[in-house]
């Protein structure tokens, strides 16, 4: 037996009290055609993401806000693999500090000191802005990803500066992540490009190695050659971190010209690969060595 139909005009996703202002019974939400993926939410179909994020946030308290990894994923900062699973699958959801903590099994709940310009709205989902959210951020994320963190932030959000999160630092100096952020914004650097590259600049200089210039543009007389993801201009050693993209035979092959044509203006070239990440200690070794030659 098929349930009736529901009235016309019913979205995919809907609370149990905006199915009762329709008219929608109790037997009817029940029904299997029905998921419930959160108490007092229904949804017609599978979700995407943010639609999920979209319906949760109907059905808890209206202080409530993204915050944590999941903050992150909306703002687009380019968290670890399966911290933007988590980010999605788990949402961390703040409430301020004076509000009783959500309780629900499908979240992550914190109570966060905030002031009002602490929360913003992100395609219509009440979210911590750039700046909180990066220092919510440095209480969970290892240096490197941190870095890559900072670094997309300071390119992505022109208005956040380096000045302000230091500013916006010291207002959680006894927190959890202090010492992270002071590292992560002297080590910081908004011509880098990905997160990678990032992510191998930190092992370098934190090795002790001379700090790199991030995506310099190589002329030849004028003539523009390439833009490279590291430079050490003394050396002239070039760094490239080579992605899976990489791979295909065409771009293999313009890579093969570029390459040559540094090396033609006396440039020396070394390729990095996610494989290095592996094992920072030989990648710092090669660096170095090829410094010293």
């Amino acid at each position: 037996m098929h349930p009736a139909p529901l009235p016309p005009g019913t979205p995919r996703t809907f609370t149990v009290d905006e199915a009762a202002a329709r008219g929608i019974t109790p037997g009817r939400l029940r029904a299997k055609d029905l998921s419930s993926p959160f108490h007092g939410a229904r949804a017609r179909v599978p979700l995407e993401k943010r639609e999920a994020l979209e319906l949760l946030l109907k059905v808890i308290p209206d202080r409530a806000f993204l915050c944590g990894i999941t903050a992150g994923a909306v703002l687009g900062l380019p968290l670890a693999r399966d911290d933007e699973h988590d980010a999605w699958g788990r949402p961390r959801i703040g409430v301020p500090h004076d509000s009783t903590r959500i309780r629900r099994p499908q979240v992550r709940p914190h109570r966060l000191v905030v002031v009002d310009e602490d929360i913003v709205m992100v395609d219509g989902l009440p979210t911590l802005s750039p700046q909180r959210a990066w220092i919510d951020l440095s209480r969970s994320q290892p240096l490197g990803r941190f870095v890559a963190i900072t670094d997309a932030l300071l390119r992505a959000y022109p208005f956040v500066t380096g000045e302000e999160l230091a500013e916006l630092s010291a207002r959680f100096v006894r927190g959890r992540g202090a010492r992270l952020r002071t590292r992560a914004l002297d080590l910081s650097d908004v011509r880098a490009e990905s997160p990678r590259e990032s992510m191998v600049r930190v092992i370098l200089v934190e090795a002790g190695l001379p700090r790199p210039e991030c995506n310099v543009d190589i002329f030849d007389n004028g003539r523009f050659v390439a833009r490279v993801d590291m430079l050490f201009p003394e050396a002239k050693l070039i760094v490239e971190y080579d992605g899976d993209y990489h791979r295909d035979p065409d771009q293999w092959s313009k890579d093969q010209i570029r390459r040559a044509e540094l090396e033609a203006l006396g440039y020396r070239v070394t390729v990095v690969t996610r494989r290095d990440f592996d094992d920072p200690t030989a990648l710092v070794t090669r660096i170095r060595r090829l410094l010293r030659a």
